[in-house]
């Protein structure tokens, strides 16, 4: 039963992506609006930040990614990148890029590495969490789920000066808008950084909190992370199906 409804999905998305414009008119519906939140305040080498960024355009090529941009009912997703840092500091994004084929996922895959780093001072991810929601509210784009996927590798820190948005308001502003926030905590220099993530950014329906080891551990996390917030699949006991039982090998399509 879960492959056959499986394979439905998928044929139903591909169908719909085989159909769809590139482009879409304001208003139109995908299945995800998905903000990619990255951290790039001073803790961040230009290496770290690099393999950040090379991470996500890995996970965006990858096949088994591709496969599940284009399985919900609409066939595409929305998706942006922004990098934050201290609150001091504008907050960049490469804007939003509507995806229904895997050339769309390999151009937004290109636009994201070539981002470069500036920013640096504190941890201001509350700052960066509002942006992603405002930006979410304004596209003009009507997607079933929004999500906020925030990667770092420190708790916040107070902004240096000025006013700035910390999490607790930055939380309260996803639920008024209905925008789940998703954590990936980088363990590098905080081993305990998950366990902070849950309690302090992650919020909304079906939130979740998942860790990489080190910036090594980046991309394989990442295009876990991602396929989690992607692909929606209900197993006949009505739960979602683990990532490991139904994801092939890398660079592959998923196996159901």
């Amino acid at each position: 039963m879960v492959r056959a409804t499986s394979a439905l999905m998928l044929l139903v998305g591909l169908l719909g992506a085989w159909l769809s414009p590139r482009t879409l008119a304001a208003g139109e519906l995908v299945d995800l609006e998905l903000v990619l939140a990255v951290d790039a305040s001073g803790s961040v080498n230009a290496r770290e930040f690099q393999l950040q960024l090379s991470g996500i355009a890995s996970a965006f090529r990858d096949k088994s990614i591709q496969q599940a941009i284009v399985s919900g009912l609409y066939g595409r997703i929305a998706v942006s990148l922004l990098v934050w840092s201290d609150a001091a500091f504008p907050v960049r994004s490469i804007g939003w890029h509507i995806l229904v084929s895997p050339q769309d996922a390999h151009d937004f895959a290109d636009a994201v590495e070539a981002l470069p780093q500036r920013e640096g001072g504190g941890t201001g991810i509350g700052n960066g969490v509002a942006f992603a929601i405002r930006s979410i509210a304004g596209n003009g784009i009507e997607g079933t789920r929004r999500i906020v996927d925030v990667s770092g590798d420190g708790p916040e820190t107070p902004p240096w000066f000025g006013d700035g948005i910390e999490m607790p308001a930055a939380r309260l502003l996803a639920e008024q808008h209905q925008v789940t926030i998703n954590g990936l905590a980088i363990l590098t220099d905080f081993p305990r950084l998950d366990e902070w993530y849950r309690n302090h950014v992650m919020t909304g329906p079906d939130s979740f909190v998942m860790q990489a080891g080190n910036y090594q551990d980046f991309a394989d996390a990442i295009r876990e992370k991602l396929w989690r917030e992607i692909t929606v699949i209900i197993s006949d006991a009505g739960q979602h199906l683990e990532f490991s039982k139904v994801m092939a090998a890398p660079g592959t399509a998923p196996q159901f």
